[in-house]
């Protein structure tokens, strides 16, 4: 003769009540994999926001279907097992994951402010920063980021919300600057000319003056952040490139130049680039430099 499974709350069995409460792990995992398969799917034929999003949305989709399920099929809406279940649940995420209910919140204070979007261009934190990375995904708990060596950092959206983001594919330009070194003797209006001379002949840096250059410039405030910022045309006076005294010291002066880029992770590139005509140009006019990048 069968028996039936003695009832712990109401008339829920102790296998279903358990069954339940493992029953997110489950989906979860689900959820995960739905998420990376319609990623890869969408991913090339839309763009990375709306693949991200559209697959976010199947994934907790999925989640919170699969804990209904649980809920209408093991426990039968019992309502004194779902509440019992569910008490346990939160006693467990409060015990044990206060940090990962801190980054969900944080992520839905990403989602609804977008501080920081796909594959823009930003640096995080204070001092040690990430360095510059490009933004690869957001999930619910975790930001991902990718560095130009390469490497991910997995940042928790906590930190993303607590630190200083600076966001250069919403401004459009990053700064280049590189200090050079000559004797205090040295004719600095010679240094000057050539310094200045050299960013005119490196068509990646910002160029503020001439048609093509202003128009270009000019662009840049036409981005939608930018234009949300601020209703006029600003002064690009900021945006020339320059030659500033820095330091004297010890028999030598020591110069910044300072110039911008739109080809925000070809930096590096740029700068050596850059530094190499510099340098050269210099040394062919007898002017002797040290040269540093910051």
């Amino acid at each position: 003769m069968q028996t039936s499974d003695p009832a712990l709350i109401g008339g829920v069995s102790l296998d279903a009540f358990f069954i339940f409460i493992l029953a997110p792990i489950g989906f979860l995992f689900l959820g995960n994999l739905a998420y990376m398969v319609l990623r890869h799917v969408l991913d090339g034929r839309t763009s990375p926001g709306t693949a991200k999003w559209t697959a976010a949305i199947l994934q907790y989709s999925v989640i919170i279907g699969g804990v209904y399920a649980s809920a209408r099929y093991l426990l039968d809406f019992d309502l004194t097992a779902v509440a019992t279940s569910l008490g346990i649940l939160g006693i467990i995420v409060a015990v044990s994951s206060t940090q990962i209910t801190q980054n969900i919140l944080a992520g839905v204070l990403i989602a609804i402010n977008r501080p920081v979007k796909l594959e823009e261009w930003i640096v995080v934190g204070e001092r040690p920063t990430t360095g510059l990375c490009k933004v690869r995904d957001i999930s619910l708990t975790t930001t991902i980021l990718q560095g130009l060596d390469g490497g991910f950092i997995l940042m928790p959206n906590s930190s993303i919300i607590a630190s200083k983001i600076v966001n250069y594919s919403r401004g459009g330009v990053m700064e280049v600057r590189i200090s050079l070194s000559v004797p205090i003797t040295t004719d600095l209006t010679e240094v000057r000319a050539i310094a200045l001379a050299a960013t005119r002949d490196e068509p990646r840096f910002v160029q503020t003056r001439g048609r093509t250059g202003r128009s270009g410039v000019q662009d840049l405030f036409d981005l939608p952040y930018n234009r949300r910022l601020r209703s006029d045309r600003p002064d690009l006076t900021y945006l020339e490139p320059a030659v500033h005294i820095v330091s004297v010291n010890d028999g030598w002066i020591k110069l910044s130049i300072r110039a911008w880029i739109k080809k925000i992770p070809q930096k590096d590139q740029i700068t050596s680039q850059f530094l190499k005509t510099v340098l050269k140009n210099l040394s062919a006019a007898g002017i002797q430099v040290q040269a540093d990048v910051s």
